[in-house]
């Protein structure tokens, strides 16, 4: 049996069948079912927006636009409510969160409260813009999401054109004011420009006038300066001269006051000169006193040094003979007897000594110390009278000229200085030699009286040592055993011994160094005080010729003064009135500099001005010509509403369409057709038997060809039936009705072919193309086109045959291009070829027959 005749037997064997007959055409209902109710003409998915529930709250507070009230919250639900663009539900606050949480609305738009107040801004230095609040639920649905922001956006764009609308409205209703505002502008600067017509003329006139005066005026300026350089040189003249008549006046008076202090001094001071001359007597006789007393000790006190200095050195003898005859007890017993021997001798020895210190510690105190410091306060004085002498005599010559260079003057002058250098010698020794005597408590380290108190106290202390030596002679002399046992505290009480001896020696040698120079310094006092008594008996001579030759230039000074008196007042008197006339020239002459600069700064002001005038004269008339043409150009502008609406809202989006559709099915039809063909063809593939029939001598490619033309025909009748419901009854508009037919059978055959491939493999085969289906969906240009899918989706959807079918149909729905139809049926084609290659391949391989019997499948 060859192949065609295997076919129709399939097919008689389908129409003998009512289970599988029945079951055939409810396949064929399916896409036909689907595809009219995808594609009825009925409805938009845009008819029903008002039944989309979206909230609006109001929450504006209104505001005032100048004196009139403004509410554009209010304005915008009025409209709003007015329209049935969406389903608006007019709540508060809370109720439209409520709303948003349970799912009750699909968008929430709020107005602000300060919605109304913004609008007032415009015009601010900082304006603000009008915010108009929304919030999506796009998870409820994502076309609702895209609905309701088109709508915002569209109520945002009505909004704003509102707004405009009234600004231009505002701005258009004040133009008849700036028309009358120019107007009125206009008649001022008219008057302005005949105001400075006049002003130029006046300028003109003022600036001629001061052109003719400006020579007088300079001539004026230039003699007040001359008059003013003569009355200053005047005026310098006299005032640099009034000092030195100044000067003279005060110099006569302050000599004639002088000379009299000089007489009054001369004759005051005549009896401390006799006294000076007395006590420089007295002194001398004190002073050879003191001396005779200092060589007669003299002699003495070196005694006194060499003795203590020879105890010192016994002592340490004694000392160091203790200390080396440490190691020898029997050499310390004969030491000890030897010493107990000569304690008497060496006690009383030093109780002489003391003696001796304390007797010229007294001395020093009662004799020695009281003269010299009478020495010492004699010199201080007589140089302190002669100092005064002195400056009396210089003041004298100074205040009296005539005095300069007279002779004994000058011989007073210079013995007076002999006698003053002579009392700073004698001034000096005394000082030292009562330096040297000072006693202090306690007494100054290096003077007499500190040598012989430290001498006077290293005594007792050699006095106190050597008593308690001769108590420990015995002690010492008693035995070996204790001389042992207090040796050494007998070297400890020796060393204290020999300490004292040491200050002793010290101070004797001290005393005897400073009664030495006491001895010189007095010698040389001595001396001093024999020049000074004899100088001073000259001064006292000297004193009484100078105190009568004062008197009488006393006299002669005081007529020089009351006459130098007299001129200086006269000349204060001239230097006043020169400078009186001085200052008012000078007044005089800046006045009239500054009349002659002000002068000058007038004119050239008068002349800047003359030139403005004229400049605002032409720019008057200029303004008043801008103002009047201003004026009638505003008052030409009579704004209607359709020149507001234009300001408002200026351009107007004109749109035209290419390939539109006529409903919104025909944008859903390619995707409705290819589908509903698939499914189809799908549940069709159930209802088939791919096994091997059972007749003898048939080949596999026969086999193939059987199966896929029972399979291919009910596609075509599938594709036939789905046509003709669609175009005929449903009323699709294509401009080919016969090409959108034969795509729709070429299509369905080639579904077939697909179909046949994966139901050669049963249920796992179609559960694998029933996910092919369900991928193809998103990604063949089904809800978005593919230019804007991710580039692994477009690269994707180049592979599957719902983006050709797809394609093909929407060639001939909505751009009428059959041949971009037949482009994309040429590539379905080869899907065609190359699942009927395979499915070839499969049933080349493909052994297992059918079954003897099948209710469902032929």
């Amino acid at each position: 049996m060859n192949w065609f005749s295997l076919f129709l037997a399939q097919m008689s064997q389908l129409a003998s069948s009512k289970g599988v007959l029945y079951s055939v055409i409810a396949a064929l209902l399916v896409p036909i079912v689907y595809g009219g109710i995808l594609l009825s003409p009925d409805w938009e998915p845009y008819d029903n927006l008002s039944n989309l529930p979206v909230a609006v709250v109001n929450n504006d507070k209104g505001a005032m636009s100048g004196n009139e009230p403004l509410n554009v919250g209010e304005d915008l639900v009025a409209d709003l409510k007015k329209s049935n663009d969406l389903g608006w539900k007019f709540v508060d606050s809370q109720e439209a969160e409520k709303g948003l949480e349970s799912f009750k609305y699909y968008m929430v738009i709020e107005i602000p409260e300060d919605f109304s107040e913004r609008v007032t801004t415009v015009l601010e230095p900082d304006p603000k813009k009008l915010e108009l609040k929304y919030i999506q639920n796009e998870g409820l649905n994502f076309m609702a999401a895209q609905v309701t922001k088109s709508a915002t956006e569209k109520l945002r764009e009505k909004l704003a054109n509102k707004i405009t609308e009234k600004y231009a409205n505002n701005i258009f209703a004040n133009l008849g004011e700036v028309s009358d505002g120019f107007k009125t502008a206009a008649d001022g600067s008219a008057q302005l420009h005949d105001g400075t017509a006049d002003l130029q003329d006046g300028t003109g006139l003022l600036l001629t006038s001061l052109n003719e005066k400006s020579a007088d005026i300079s001539k004026l300026a230039a003699g007040t300066l001359e008059l003013k350089s003569g009355t200053g040189q005047l005026a310098g003249t006299l005032a640099g001269k009034q000092g030195s008549i100044s000067e003279l006046a005060n110099g006569s008076k302050e000599l004639a006051a002088g000379t009299a202090q000089l007489a009054g001094s001369l004759k005051s001071k005549q009896s401390d000169i006799t006294k000076l001359a007395n006590g420089s007597k007295d002194l001398k006789d004190g002073t050879g006193l003191l001396l005779s007393s200092l060589n007669e000790k003299s002699s003495d006190i070196t005694k006194l040094a060499d003795g203590s200095a020879d105890v010192n050195a016994g002592t340490g003898l004694l000392l160091q003979k203790l200390k080396d005859g440490q190691p020898g007890i029997t050499q310390l017993a004969a030491g000890g007897k030897q010493l107990e021997e000569k304690m008497p001798e060496l006690k009383a020895g030093t109780e002489r000594v003391l003696a001796g210190l304390q007797g010229a510690q007294q001395a020093v105190k009662t004799q020695i110390e009281p003269g010299a410091r009478g020495v010492v306060n004699g010199v201080n004085v007589a140089t302190i009278k002669t100092g005064e002498l002195k400056e009396l005599l210089q003041q004298l010559i100074q205040n009296h000229s005539e005095l300069e260079g007279d002779p004994k003057i000058v011989d007073i002058i210079t013995k007076v200085e002999e006698i003053n250098g002579t009392l700073g010698q004698v001034n000096g020794t005394a000082q030292l030699v009562a330096g040297a005597l000072k006693e202090n408590n306690p007494p100054v380290d290096g003077s007499l009286a500190d040598g012989i108190n430290k001498m006077v106290v290293g005594q007792t202390l050699l006095n106190s040592g050597v008593a308690d030596l001769a108590a420990k002679a015995p002690v010492l002399a008693a035995g070996t055993a204790s001389v042992a046992a207090g040796w050494d505290e007998m070297i400890t009480k020796v060393g204290l011994l020999h300490d004292g001896t040491s200050q002793l020696a010290a101070g004797n040698k001290s005393v005897n160094a400073g009664w030495g120079t006491i001895t010189a310094g007095v010698k040389e006092l001595d001396g001093g005080a024999a020049l000074i008594s004899a100088g001073n008996q000259t001064v006292d001579k000297g004193w009484k010729e100078l105190t009568a030759g004062a008197s009488k230039i006393n006299s002669g000074a005081t007529q020089v003064s009351d006459g130098n008196a007299t001129v200086d007042k006269g000349w204060r008197e001239l230097t006043a009135g020169a400078s009186k006339i001085h200052s008012g020239v000078v007044q005089v002459s800046d006045g009239n500099a500054s009349v002659e600069k002000g002068w000058g700064d007038l004119t050239d002001g008068v002349t800047k001005l003359n030139e403005g005038a004229g400049k605002l004269y032409y720019g008057s008339g200029e303004l008043a010509a801008g103002l009047k043409d201003g004026a009638e150009e505003t008052g030409k502008i009579k704004a209607n509403e359709k020149n507001i609406g234009m300001f408002a809202s200026p351009v107007e989006l004109i749109s035209n369409k290419v390939n539109g559709y006529s409903l919104y099915r025909d944008s859903t039809a390619p995707y409705v057709m290819t589908l509903a063909l698939f499914v189809g063809i799908l549940i069709m593939s159930m209802f088939i038997n791919f096994n091997k029939p059972q007749e003898p001598n048939v080949s596999k490619v026969s086999w193939f060809l059987v199966k896929f033309l029972n399979l291919a025909s009910l596609a075509v009748v599938q594709a036939i039936l789905l046509s003709i419901v669609v175009l005929a009854f449903l009323g699709l508009q294509v401009t080919n009705p016969v090409g959108f037919i034969m795509f729709a059978i070429l299509v369905s055959i080639v579904f077939a072919a697909i179909v046949m491939f994966f139901a050669l493999f049963g249920n796992i085969g179609r559960f694998i193309l029933l996910a092919l289906v369900v991928m193809q969906l998103s990604t063949t240009g089904a809800n978005l086109p593919i230019d804007m899918l991710p580039e692994n989706l477009r690269n994707l959807s180049a592979y599957l045959p719902f983006t050709y079918s797809i394609a093909g149909f929407k060639a001939l729905i909505s751009l009428n291009d059959f041949s971009m139809a037949l482009t994309n049926l040429g590539i379905l084609l080869g899907f065609l070829i190359l699942f009927a290659l395979m499915s070839v391949t499969v049933y080349l391989f493909k052994t297992k027959e059918e079954p003897q019997q099948t209710d469902l499948a032929m």
